[in-house]
Order: structure tokens, then sequence, then C-alpha cells
């Protein structure tokens, strides 16, 4: 799908971190070919889905109250269509690759994220 096509569609995106930093900076971004709402955590995030319905779902893995795993473990019986991506800068990838085996989680990317790389694996994963 072009770039012309994808804005068209405006698919929505939650982006989720606790680090306001890396919401600020995917938002810049990725405003402009998505429309991105952000959270600060797995609990600001499960509030957001009650209002709203979002086509793919990015989280950090490392979060203080609940983990990008268990944020999408949480929202799995309620809300189980959005696209989910796992965004982490550790290493450990055992949670994460028994949550990808289960189909809890789609993909899983690594920070820092590059730009393109990201840009390129959200429109794969929405057109498919």
């Amino acid at each position: 799908m072009s770039d012309r096509a994808l804005m068209a569609k405006k698919y929505s995106i939650l982006y989720v971190d606790d680090e306001a930093d890396n919401l600020l900076a995917f938002r810049s971004v990725f405003r402009r070919f998505y429309d991105v709402t952000t959270a600060e955590g797995g609990e600001e995030a499960l509030k957001l889905l009650r209002d709203r319905s979002f086509d793919l779902i990015l989280s950090d893995q490392r979060m203080p109250e609940m983990t990008g795993v268990e944020f999408f473990e949480a929202m799995m019986e309620n809300f189980p269509t959005p696209v989910r991506i796992i965004v982490t800068g550790y290493s450990e990838m055992k949670p994460i690759n028994k949550a990808m085996k289960e189909g809890k989680v789609a993909k899983c990317i690594t920070k820092p994220w590059n730009v393109e790389e990201l840009r390129k694996l959200i429109q794969k994963e929405l057109e498919s």
C-alpha cells in the first residue's frame, strides 16, 4: 500500500511506554501517517481500549506496573483484534518469545528503533 493509500485510511495506532520521551518521539514521527494515541502504561492503555478501538498497538516490554506482555495478555479477552507489537531495549526475550508462540504478540522490535524499519513493519502488519 502506498503512503497516499495509508494516509487515506488513517489507521489508528496506540503506543504504550512509560517513558514520555519515547511517546513524544513516536507521535512526532508517525502522526502524519496514522492516527496516533499514546499511553504511559498498561492501565492507561486498557482504559483507552474501553472507549475506542485501534488497528495496531505497540507496547514497551519493561514498564513499572505491568510488562508489555502482561498488558497484551490483559487485553486479549476483550480486545483480541488489534495487531500487537512489543518494543524492547533489553535482551531478555524468553517472555516475549513465549507470547509470540502463543499468538499474543505478532512481532518484536528493539530499541532504539529505526524510523524506516519500524514504519515498514507497521505498514506490513496493517496490510496483513
